[in-house]
């Protein structure tokens, strides 16, 4: 390749595209026509030799069209110097171009010598000379191949350059393999070219490619760990044989293939792993103050997590957030283990800032305590769930990562225990619901959204969600929101807060007809004078207010059935899951796995009755919910005295006072209907008994604002079937073998550009595993690219992801990976694989 070829491919364009926009600095003019030549049909090349105010109009323009269809990327070239300061960026009219990509030159790599040398790294002895003696020219370096130095490894390899004679020796491909072992008389030029390219006397008196590669493997390898870490290595370390100075950039650019084509990464990979072991890495680098930037060894990323961790705990954010985003890519983070690791950080990382960011102030009103945490301190609740849910994944030990979590913690609570102060505190002064109609109760929830809808002649889905915390509410309108129309509203929950009286709060007439009576020396909750305490009981209600054009079927069993026997004649439609509620009481640890899939699932139900011909959806909620992690599950608040005939958890119902750990009201002030008179509850976010890591029977802001979502469905029913298809390609390491030998394989996904259209910028895929018998035995876990909400991929057109799987437990076999379209279901893409685990 001519110095010119190099220059246009390897720096300028490489650049260009990885940046969308590269600002090219040349005060020497030495690379105009060089960047000239680049133009194309998706790339603009602006010319700033000439009017300088017509070149920044230009760019300008250029930059408002960037990612469309015919603009890729940017060129601008400049002939002066790149600004030195602040100040001087400020007087360059193009120094902002630079700030929005990248710029030329950057640091001392872009040096003119430097390229030649990494462009023939070949010829690194006659370059050094050539430069002692002036400024060579691009001719009189690219006079420098006509030596033809190393004849028979270019032949045998195919190469034509130093960093593809490496490679090929290091990893090479079949035809190459093949073609060294034909022809043993490579190795002498191969020694030759060790010494002069590397700097480096081979030692080993193999004459094979795996005993040449083995030196070369731990020569380069332990060279850009070196070099990268300015030299500062330990002591132990310094007698380790390491690559010429001069051939630092040959070095860093094989080791950078080799991690980043798919053809090299496993066998990279492997030999980094034993380079490691031998040299004792791990355990000789925990004194080092920096390791550099790149990701030569596996230890290196324990760094940088113990780094961005250290910073977190610190109140460093942004600087834990920077050390994460240059992580991003690394080779090491393609096991599931070790993405789950910079997940948690990264959650905890955003559970410290938003809870920094919602300082707590003094709300004029309850109404405005209420739309608060509507619209901004649910986040807190969103990051906490979020946190959490990655914290519960399988780990190796990690008091770092342990410490870290601890902190996020106790920033979340010391923020919603002033929330929760200050919501207490309102509702003393005004009661509960909010007064006035300003918010809508959950008495008059069926009054005011779905009975309309009835008498309209419309038909509505209405989806009983149980313990639908408002935060979730929002995760299921965002999904929604793409294709329909659909209007999100913060309701105020029945007071008590638990299942058979919330429940009983949405059917029709709950304003007149709902109450708690005493029955069998047994408070239970009435509609009419009937019981409401199970499902059925309360449907008989709905039925006798309705009449037969009413049914009732189970969220599982409504999407299980390919076509539900649904009658035209239904006109409403209750759709009921307690998933979140029976596992929180149940099994609490699980809880947060579950809400993925129910997201999922409610949302796929909602698409559902649109295609089943439902004009519109409900989707309400009985309350909200509490989780606590292990440690704070131990922390109780004390019993007010009195006589509680109904105790729960989160509350008491009965007669009391209150004291300085409880509120303690009259029921007539918060909407609680019956004879019981007072209602109690903890004024802290605890709970009454140990032991108690899911709640809800309580009264603060999580348990008693929830989500009202209605959702417009007419129009909808087939729109789907008309809609693009998707190609999603799955593969397994690069289709090498069809055998995981972990339960945390990492599955690679991509969506082809070419299936690239106007009005699609991102989709979710669900992944799951399934055996023979179409039991789920995987799901996605840690990556990137996954909503936590949903625990769906997102992905776009042109682009490649990894995804770690997380394998049942008790599963050995063959299975299946299926990637999902999540509404419907339809199959997008699928991989056959078998276990074959390493025990």
């Amino acid at each position: 390749m001519s110095l010119r070829d190099y220059i246009r491919d390897e720096v300028f364009d490489r650049r260009a595209r990885s940046h969308s926009c590269l600002v090219v600095y040349d005060p020497a003019r030495r690379y105009r026509e060089i960047v000239l030549s680049m133009e194309t049909k998706t790339r603009r090349v602006i010319d700033g030799a000439g009017s300088i105010i017509e070149a920044r109009e230009a760019a300008t323009d250029a930059i408002g069209e960037l990612h469309t269809a015919t603009q890729r990327d940017i060129v601008i070239w400049l002939p002066y110097a790149a600004p030195a300061d602040a100040e001087a960026k400020q007087r360059d009219p193009f120094a902002v171009f630079g700030e929005l990509g990248a710029v030329f030159p950057q640091g001392d790599g872009d040096e003119y010598s430097e390229i030649c040398r990494r462009a023939k790294a070949d010829h690194l002895a006659e370059i050094n000379r050539l430069f002692q003696e002036g400024e060579p020219t691009f001719e009189m370096i690219d006079a420098l191949d006509k030596g033809g130095s190393w004849p028979r490894l270019k032949t045998l390899l195919g190469a034509s350059s130093a960093k593809e004679i490496l490679l090929g020796v290091l990893s090479p491909r079949p035809a190459q393999e093949a073609a060294l072992k034909g022809d043993p008389t490579w190795v002498a030029e191969m020694r030759d070219f060790s010494v002069r390219s590397l700097g480096h006397k081979l030692k080993t008196k193999g004459q094979t490619r795996p005993s040449i590669a083995d030196e070369l493997w731990r020569l380069l390898l332990f060279s850009e760990f070196a070099f990268d870490a300015a030299g500062e290595v330990p002591p132990a370390l310094e007698t380790v044989p390491r690559a010429d100075a001069q051939a630092r950039n040959l070095v860093f650019e094989v080791c950078e293939d080799l991690r980043r084509d798919d053809r090299h990464k496993d066998t990279y990979k492997s030999t980094a792993l034993e380079v490691e072991a031998e040299l004792g890495l791990a355990e000789r680098t925990k004194g080092m103050t920096s390791t550099g930037v790149r990701d030569t060894f596996s230890c290196e990323e324990r760094f940088f997590l113990r780094r961005a961790i250290e910073h977190a705990c610190a109140g460093e954010t942004e600087a834990a957030r920077t050390v994460w985003e240059s992580r991003r890519e690394s080779i090491w983070l393609t096991e599931e283990i070790r993405m789950a690791e910079w997940t948690l950080a990264a959650r905890a990382v955003d559970l410290i800032e938003t809870a920094r960011r919602l300082a707590v102030p003094k709300f004029p009103s309850l109404e405005a305590v209420v739309r608060g945490y509507a619209s901004s301190w649910r986040e807190l609740d969103r990051h906490h769930r979020e946190m959490e849910h990655a914290a519960g994944l399988e780990f190796e030990e990690n008091d770092a990562l342990d410490q870290l979590v601890a902190t996020a913690r106790k920033a979340y609570f010391g923020s919603v225990e002033a929330l929760q102060a200050e919501f207490v505190r309102l509702v003393e002064a005004a009661g509960w619901p909010v007064a006035d109609g300003q918010i809508l109760w959950n008495r008059q929830l069926f009054a005011k959204r779905v009975a309309p809808r009835l008498e309209a002649g419309r038909r509505v889905a209405y989806f009983l969600v149980d313990s639908l915390r408002y935060e979730l509410g929002v995760e299921i309108e965002k999904q929604l929101s793409e294709k329909m129309k659909v209007v999100l509203e913060p309701v105020c929950a029945q007071l008590p807060t638990y299942t058979e009286i919330g429940m009983a709060s949405l059917m029709p007439d709950a304003e007149t007809a709902l109450s708690l009576e005493k029955r069998d020396g047994k408070w239970v909750t009435t509609l009419g004078g009937t019981l409401a305490t199970a499902p059925a009981t309360r449907f008989s209600f709905l039925q006798s207010r309705k009449g037969d054009q009413c049914a009732d079927i189970g969220l599982e069993d409504f999407l299980k059935r390919k076509k539900p026997k649904v009658p035209a004649t239904v006109k409403l439609l209750v759709v009921r899951t307690r998933d979140i509620d029976n596992l929180g009481h149940e099994t609490p640890h699980q809880t947060l796995n579950v809400i993925p899939g129910l997201v999922r699932q409610i949302i796929r139900g909602v698409r559902k009755a649109g295609d089943l011909g439902f004009d519109a959806a409900v989707i309400a909620t009985d309350h909200g919910f509490l989780l606590f992690h292990d440690q704070e599950a131990g922390n109780v608040a004390p019993k007010p005295e009195g006589h509680w005939e109904v105790q729960k958890p989160r509350c008491l119902l009965g007669d009391g006072k209150g004291d300085k750990a409880n509120v303690v009201l009259d029921t007539g002030d918060l909407g609680i209907p019956g004879e019981l008179k007072k209602y109690a509850s903890p004024r802290r976010l605890v709970p009454y008994a140990r032991g108690n890591v899911y709640c809800h029977e309580g009264l603060s802001l999580q348990e008693c604002v929830l989500p009202c979502i209605s959702v417009e469905l007419e129009g909808t029913a087939g729109a789907r079937k008309a809609g693009k298809s998707v190609r999603i390609m799955l593969s397994y390491r690069q289709g090498k073998t069809d055998k995981i030998t972990s339960r945390r394989p990492v599955i690679d996904l991509a969506w082809p550009e070419t299936d690239l259209f106007a009005d699609e910028i991102e989709r979710e895929v669900a992944i799951e595993a399934v055996d023979a018998k179409e039991r789920i035995v995987g799901l996605a876990g840690s990556g990137q690219s996954v909503n936590p909400a949903t625990g769906c991929v997102v992905i776009r057109p042109g682009m490649a992801t990894s995804v770690g799987l997380r394998m049942e437990d008790d599963f050995s076999g063959s299975f299946t990976v299926r990637v999902l379209e999540p509404s419907t279901n339809v199959q997008l893409a699928e991989l056959k694989l078998k276990t074959a685990y390493l025990e």
